[in-house]
């Protein structure tokens, strides 16, 4: 049985919430220095600034007095890529996710942030290798990129570095051979069961797992929980991303939620793309109608990808709520419950929301201009069909299974 199958709930036994800006490069670096065995980095971005430099030279040290160091990144996402040579001569293993726009894999990218180091602590986030206050092509931000991460130990570790290894073993050349395929076949990851281990206990037990969507065996996962736990709620929600363009399965789960009596109250990202600025606003209504509460964040870059339910239930990782990460891209989280970085990562949005924050006014959106309304509705349904156009034929038929 495969490992990631079984005992999909741990026991925590030390679990630290990160946040950009203030201490997790620093955290990141620490771990990095003391490495004595094996290094597993994934990201979708490996930018090429003085951040993301200090942690290519920390990289390069490590393979150079003899840890074992494999870095993946995205194709798109980081390239070009400025670590090529100082990586091949310090002896970084360093392979690309899908080198092309429409590659092996269609349009999938890796948006996972995995850092496991010595197979004993894990990062999991929604932290790129991108310094905090900059774009990832070198622009100055106007403020400093928010974001969140979790650093780990314990048996979790191990699941998350079965999943690294799952998918380096994917981009290699002999991944299609057949022995590798019927060794995929025998270890294959089976879906969660939909009405197991995701969502809400209300009891006092600490516990934690890590799902990691991909194309194949675990292609609604991370949905399947964010739905689990807003379908099991009684008090309140706390939802923050940084792109948020949900299929309509989760627009009514938290709107019912909302007419049940739970507080819903969403924190959205603004700035980063101009169309989604014009195109989501189109969804505000039915929410407001619901009397969910809108933050939008105008400050600096929101890239924190989190949700929080009643103080017990929590999800962190790299997926955004939008068809991409719920449809195509490799996703990864953490699921908590019942340990108080729950409680803490919920202050941390609340913070962000209140503090930096606007909350959309429903009359004054109500009375918003007819042509706005109409430009808003038509930005909505181009992105809408985009999404569709770029998620079509998304399963990874290059590693086939049996059964899925």
């Amino acid at each position: 049985m495969s490992l990631l199958r079984k005992d999909r709930w741990q026991n925590i036994e030390h679990l630290a919430l990160l946040e950009g800006g203030k201490n997790y490069f620093s955290t990141l670096e620490d771990s990095l220095a003391k490495a004595q065995k094996s290094i597993y980095l994934e990201a979708y971005i490996f930018s090429a600034d003085e951040q993301a430099k200090r942690i290519a030279d920390l990289l390069s040290s490590a393979a150079l007095r003899g840890v074992e160091v494999k870095v993946m990144i995205d194709w798109l996402g980081s390239s070009p890529f400025m670590f090529t040579r100082q990586f091949s001569e310090a002896g970084v293993q360093l392979t690309y996710y899908n080198p092309a726009w429409f590659g092996r894999f269609g349009f999938s990218r890796t948006h996972r942030k995995l850092v496991i180091i010595d197979e004993l602590e894990a990062f999991v986030g929604g932290i790129n290798i991108c310094a905090d206050d900059q774009t990832a092509d070198g622009r100055p931000l106007s403020g400093l990129r928010w974001d969140l991460s979790l650093k780990t130990t314990g048996k979790i570790v191990e699941k998350v570095h079965a999943t690294f290894l799952r998918q380096w073993q994917r981009m290699q050349p002999h991944a299609l051979h057949p022995r590798n395929i019927l060794k995929r076949i025998l270890d294959q990851e089976l879906p969660w069961n939909s009405s197991h281990f995701l969502g809400i206990r209300h009891d006092q037990k600490e516990s934690l797992a890590f799902i990691a969507r991909d194309n194949l065996h675990h292609r609604r996962d991370i949905e399947r929980a964010y739905l689990k736990a807003i379908g099991q709620s009684r008090e309140e929600i706390w939802l923050v991303t940084p792109y948020f363009m949900p299929g309509r399965r989760f627009r009514k789960a938290l709107i019912r939620a909302a007419e049940r009596g739970v507080a819903v109250n969403l924190l959205l990202g603004r700035d980063e793309f101009r169309v989604l600025n014009w195109s989501v606003p189109s969804l505000y209504g039915q929410f407001l109608s619901a009397n969910i509460n809108i933050y939008e964040y105008p400050l600096g870059l929101l890239h924190a990808k989190a949700m929080v339910a009643d103080g017990r239930w929590a999800t962190l990782g790299s997926s955004n709520c939008d068809h991409l990460s719920f449809l195509l891209n490799h996703e990864a989280n953490l699921v908590i419950r019942n340990h108080p970085v729950v409680k803490e990562i919920r202050l941390k949005i609340e913070e962000q929301a209140l503090e930096k924050g606007i909350k959309v006014d429903s009359d004054l959106y109500s009375k918003r201009p007819f042509m706005t309304k109409v430009f808003n509705w038509v930005s909505y349904g181009f992105v809408r069909l985009l999404l569709v156009f770029l998620t079509v034929g998304s399963r990874d038929r290059a590693m086939p299974n049996l059964g899925d």
